[in-house]
Parts: structure tokens; C-alpha cells; sequence
């Protein structure tokens, strides 16, 4: 997950690094204007003994979801709620056991999870790829299956009518291939940014890239594909603001990002902007109204600058 977020009022929250504690670094929360109005630490849910704290995302209510973590063989997930202030708010633990990657909100209280589920005995499980959304209480409402990049709906199986490959799901129940010969699965979702619609806008690493809109059931209501500005690109951030998507694309030497805006409806390119903010960059905002991009980047003695850009 990108390590930076920001929500409709243009408050961004970034992922600082505990030396001591890495794998439970902190999020902090900061305005416009550039002042800190609040940190998010997992820490503060010690009654979880939690080992780890990963992706995160903006609640409605100006707090913070986050996914966490307790043991390794047998972890217990949670979604821990932290307050506008920072303050530890709720855990909420889901009935699943898989590494979790991708983690997002809705509106609504639900939640979109995505990560890779192993055989806890088997050592040489390379692990398959599962995506489901979870209820406010932790309950499992829907699984998602994704038809493979570069594949065709021919090649995936039948569709279920909600945009769902049941030949997919099928053919990572078969168990005629060994597990050591099996490549690392290929995560289902990088990222996610919830729309003013109600449902999220899920982004996978593809070529072109491929943006999944998701209901709070967990029904995939539409399908978008946004196409590379040059060969060889590849998508590695984006953000979604009323009716527009922006997705940033990285090209092939990994010189310098381009800006690719399209519409939330149909995928259909609006404009293409060049990146002049320098390597190192990461995507953190796009405001649609404003044509306003911002980008984060770590300056001398490790300073984070916010650069704000706006398209022309």
C-alpha cells in the first residue's frame, strides 16, 4: 500500500518510521496547512498484543482504519478504529486467516481486505491470492475473485454476472499442481480510494491499468481500463476525487512519472500531465475541483515536502 493517503478534505495521513517499532510505525495526520492534528498509533491498542500494523484508510468521521496484526502461525486480524484526535476508538476482529496486503473503508462501515492465503502446514505454499469484504463486526459478507492480467474472460471462465470469474476461483481450488512449482501469486489489488458514490475504486498493478468500482456488498459494479501514456509504463499510484480518477504511471526506466486523469464513469483519458517534481516522488492527493495534484518526497535530513501542483 502506499504509505501516504489523504481524505476529502485534503488532510493527508503518512506513515512515519519507528526505529524501535518498524513494524508498528505510526500514522500522523496532517492539514492543509501543513500543521500535525493528530497521530494514530497502533501501540495504544496494547490489549491486542499486536506484532504488526499495516495498511490504513481515512474514516468518514476524520479518524482512521487500520489493519493489524497478532501472532504469525495463527494471527488473529484485526481493524483497529482510531478517533478524529488520535485516540484509540475500537478493535474489530475479522473471521479470516490470511496475510493481509490491501485494506480499505467504505463508507457505509464495511470492509474491502486483499492479501494471500497459505496452507499454515504445508512450508512450500506459495500462497493464493483472497479478497473479501467484511461487515462493521468482523463477518465475512462476500468473496471476490479477479480474472488474471493479460488474460481474457474466455481464458478466466464464466462470469457470475457481478464481474466475478468463476473459473478463477475454480482453478485456485485444484490441487493437480505442486505448490513449490506454483509462481508467488500476483497480488488481486494494490490500492484503493473510496468515491463519492459510496463505493471504492480499487486499482490492480496491470498494464492497462485496471480499476475495479466496488460495492459495500462486495459485487464489482463496474470494470475500468485506463491505458499506459507510453509503452512499458506502469501504474504505481492513484486517487479518485468526484467524477475523475488520476493515475500516476512510472515509465519503464523508472525516470519520472506521468499524470493520466479519466473519467470515474467510463475509464475514457481526459489529459495527461508530466511529472516536473524530480525523482522520488510519491502521489498523495488529487483535488478535481482545484486541478490540484499533491506529491510527497523526503528532502535534506529526511524533511518531508509537500508539493502541490497544479495541472497545466
Amino acid at each position: 500500500m502506499n504509505p501516504s493517503k489523504c481524505d476529502a478534505d485534503g488532510n493527508l495521513y503518512i506513515r512515519k518510521y519507528a526505529i524501535d517499532r518498524p513494524l508498528l510505525s505510526p500514522v500522523v495526520k496532517i492539514d492543509p496547512e501543513g500543521k500535525r492534528t493528530a497521530l494514530f498509533d497502533a501501540s495504544a491498542f496494547s490489549q491486542l498484543a499486536l506484532d504488526r500494523a499495516d495498511a490504513f484508510s481515512p474514516a468518514s468521521d476524520g479518524g482512521m482504519y487500520q489493519i493489524a496484526q497478532s501472532g504469525v502461525l495463527n494471527p488473529r486480524i484485526y481493524v483497529l478504529h482510531f478517533s478524529s484526535d488520535g485516540s484509540p476508538s475500537s478493535p474489530t476482529r475479522l473471521d479470516a486467516d490470511f496475510e493481509v496486503y490491501t485494506f480499505a473503508a467504505f463508507a457505509s462501515g464495511n470492509f474491502l481486505v486483499s492479501g494471500v492465503q497459505r496452507g499454515v502446514q504445508n512450508k512450500s505454499d506459495r500462497g493464493r491470492n483472497f479478497t473479501a469484504v467484511f461487515s462493521a463486526d468482523g463477518r465475512e459478507l462476500a468473496q471476490l475473485s479477479f480474472q488474471e492480467p493479460q488474460r481474457s474472460a474466455k481464458a478466466g471462465g464464466k462470469s457470475d454476472g457481478g464481474g466475478r470469474q468463476q473459473g478463477a476461483r475454480k482453478d485456485a481450488q485444484k490441487g493437480t499442481q505442486n505448490d513449490a512449482e506454483k509462481p508467488a501469486p500476483t497480488l488481486d489489488l494494490a490500492d484503493a480510494d473510496v468515491g463519492s458514490d459510496g463505493n471504492l475504486y480499487v486499482m490492480r498493478p496491470s498494464s492497462p491499468a485496471l480499476v475495479y468500482v466496488i460495492a459495500p456488498s462486495g459485487r464489482i459494479m463496474q470494470t475500468l481500463k485506463v491505458a499506459a501514456p507510453l509503452p512499458g509504463a506502469v501504474p504505481s499510484g492513484f486517487h479518485v476525487s468526484g467524477n475523475r480518477l488520476a493515475i500516476s504511471f512510472w515509465n519503464a526506466a523508472g525516470e519520472g512519472q506521468t499524470v493520466v486523469v479519466a473519467d470515474a464513469q467510463t475509464g475514457r483519458e481526459i489529459a495527461s500531465y508530466d511529472d516536473v517534481t524530480g525523482l522520488g516522488t510519491s502521489f498523495a492527493c488529487y483535488a478535481a475541483n482545484e486541478g490540484v495534484f499533491t506529491f510527497l518526497k523526503l528532502g535534506e535530513g529526511n524533511a518531508l515536502e509537500v508539493i502541490r501542483a497544479e495541472a497545466q
